[in-house]
């Protein structure tokens, strides 16, 4: 476990989101001995962070804070498939208003390219501002959860070394840092859009196999004997909301540069396979215990 110096046990931190990625971040930062805050528009979620005691106050305002780590979603409410930033901005707003001058802003949250630089315009470059995004798994949170190496990008080289202080040092997070904020922004939304075209071809090639009579496990299985291909299983189409979410991130930036997309034909592919899903003929209790090989 990393240990925090007394000065960064006196300083005071604010996790603004208090999802799954907000909780995770403020379990974590409390386990260190950290002063830590929470805000969130859901009373539910503030009520669940102060009753487990991931967070000591629910914050009225956003005043005489050191670090602003800003965790809120970033997909529309009413279709998760959509990037939506707007309650990023509100945000913003309300730091630049309220915030304390120098403190760090630290944008955990999935964005797309540019959204640093707005940022730091709203908060009228009075604060830090990075872009540290997190790759936290729920599903395997003991080797990928908030402790694991990020990338981080900051507006300018001091954001950078406010950034190293408290992620790197503070929190003990190993940081990969890149210069440019927007290289940061397009890690995130690209690693999941490589994500997504992966589990796609899985699902394409589900597809060729129940359509050609083909056992798509007996085939996975051959081909993932080579050491440099591997083949993911073809589940139920990509649901969740990164994957669907960064991956349009990443599409919407393509548009005005590539006249084609293997992101596009992969959205497509997905769509294909669930109709397939839904089309196939239902397998009785008996038959899936027989015929059926599970994983």
């Amino acid at each position: 476990m990393h240990h925090t110096n007394g000065n960064s046990k006196n300083e005071r931190i604010l996790v603004i989101g208090l999802g799954q990625i907000g909780y995770s971040n403020a379990e974590y930062m409390t386990s260190l001995g950290l002063h830590v805050d929470g805000f969130d528009i859901s009373e539910k979620a503030i009520h669940r962070a102060l009753r487990s005691g991931v967070i000591e106050n629910a914050a009225k305002d956003f005043s005489n804070y050191d670090y602003y780590i800003i965790c809120v979603s970033t997909h529309n409410p009413d279709d998760m498939f959509i990037p939506h930033l707007d309650g990023l901005f509100d945000v913003a707003s309300r730091i630049s208003r309220e915030g304390k001058t120098g403190a760090l802003v630290g944008i955990d949250s999935t964005i797309t390219r540019g959204t640093t630089h707005k940022i730091a315009a709203i908060l009228r470059h009075r604060l830090h501002v990075v872009h540290v995004p997190h790759r936290f798994y729920s599903k395997e949170r003991q080797d990928h959860g908030v402790r694991q190496t990020r990338v981080a990008g900051g507006f300018d080289a001091c954001c950078l070394e406010k950034a190293g202080h408290f992620y790197g040092e503070v929190l003990g997070i190993p940081l990969h840092q890149v210069r440019s904020a927007e290289i940061a922004e397009l890690c995130k939304i690209v690693e999941n859009s490589y994500r997504f075209m992966e589990i796609a071809f899985a699902e394409e090639l589900k597809i060729f196999c129940d359509r050609s009579g083909l056992d798509f496990n007996m085939l996975k299985e051959a081909i993932n004997t080579k050491w440099n291909v591997k083949i993911l299983d073809a589940k139920d189409g990509i649901g969740g909301h990164c994957l669907p979410k960064d991956s349009q991130m990443f599409l919407n930036l393509e548009r005005s540069l590539l006249s084609t997309s293997i992101i596009d034909a992969a959205k497509k592919v997905d769509s294909e396979y669930r109709l397939h899903l839904s089309n196939l003929p239902s397998i009785s209790p008996v038959q899936l215990e027989t015929d059926v090989n599970v994983h």
